[in-house]
């Protein structure tokens, strides 16, 4: 056998298809079988979000749709099965390309220090297989058809001749889908003076607020010393330095119990929504955790909120450990 240029570089291509092809087939049956973005119960199911590694977080978000995953998985069949025949290479590569890049950018900027090197090789070797064959692919998606015909005869001569007439268009696209976007952000990402993670510092059971989280738009969410749970909106006077706020518990496990309960019990319909209101209540007051109303005064000293009421208590901006 001759080892020319030309046969060197085959067999290097052919290598690659076929690595390619093995680590993609064996990806889509980890997928299938539920080997892959499977955390199990017992070393996670207590853990608050914020105490998940990027693997944990990845695995559970693409873990989260089981049909998802299998979408996933088929796609990496038919980019292996398209790769491995040198009529489909090209479109194979296209497609393998698509995801794998973003699966590479996933590793990286998440973190996932196991899967790194094989996505980088995997990359690499994908990137190899376009540009090798690169005069083909240009022929195929730069370059048209002298005898293919571009523009329809339906536009006018005049309006084909008005070549510049895109440069025009395009930037007006693109600043209006930005001015859309931040007139979007302007309306709904609005921060008050208080946003951020607020924990009462020391922690008592006096004080039934433990933490507040007020969000964008005004929302808030509380936790209590009994770590039960409220969601609600704010509403805050930056003049008079006032907070107000009427938070409802929930929770997955009072939603269950609240559907259970109607299950278990033949109700009209007309009276489900009184019915569901009058065991919400006796749920909350078994479990301690009727709503919140207060009217409150505030104070703010740096990194230190001040909340007034019966007695001053203070909460301490701990937002930087949820960015971590």
């Amino acid at each position: 056998m001759k080892f020319s240029k030309p046969n060197i570089l085959y067999l290097i291509r052919v290598f690659c298809r076929y690595y390619i092809a093995y680590q993609m087939f064996s990806y889509a049956f980890a997928k299938i079988l539920k080997s892959q973005f499977n955390l199990g119960l017992s070393s996670t199911i207590d853990e608050s979000l914020n105490s998940l590694n990027g693997l944990m977080l990845t695995w559970y978000y693409y873990g989260y749709s089981r049909t998802y995953g299998l979408v996933i998985a088929f796609t990496q069949i038919t980019a292996a099965i398209l790769i491995l025949f040198r009529k489909t290479e090209r479109i194979g590569i296209v497609l393998f390309l698509s995801f794998m890049i973003n699966i590479l950018f996933i590793n990286y900027f998440y973190e996932i220090d196991g899967a790194k090197s094989m996505s980088i090789r995997l990359t690499i070797m994908g990137i190899f297989l376009l540009f090798s064959d690169w005069k083909a692919f240009k022929n195929y998606f730069f370059k048209s058809n002298l005898k293919e015909k571009l523009i329809p005869s339906i536009i006018p001569l005049k309006v084909k001749n008005i070549y510049w007439l895109k440069f025009l268009i395009i930037p007006f696209i693109i600043f209006h889908s930005y001015k859309y976007i931040t007139d979007i952000k302007k309306d709904f990402l609005v921060k008050n003076e208080l946003f951020g993670v607020w924990e009462i510092t020391p922690r008592n059971s006096n004080n039934r607020l433990d933490k507040l989280y007020i969000d964008y738009d005004n929302g808030i969410k509380v936790r209590d010393t009994l770590d039960n749970f409220y969601y609600g909106d704010l509403e805050l006077n930056n003049k008079t330095k006032t907070l107000s706020f009427n938070v409802q518990h929930y929770s997955d496990r009072a939603y269950y119990f609240i559907a259970d309960s109607i299950d278990k019990i033949e109700v009209e319909k007309e009276k489900i929504k009184s019915i569901r209101k009058d065991i919400r209540n006796f749920y909350n007051k078994k479990n301690n955790s009727l709503p919140i109303k207060m009217d409150l005064n505030y104070k703010l000293k740096g990194d230190t909120l001040i909340i007034i009421g019966e007695k001053e208590h203070k909460y301490l901006n701990i937002t930087k450990e949820y960015r971590n």
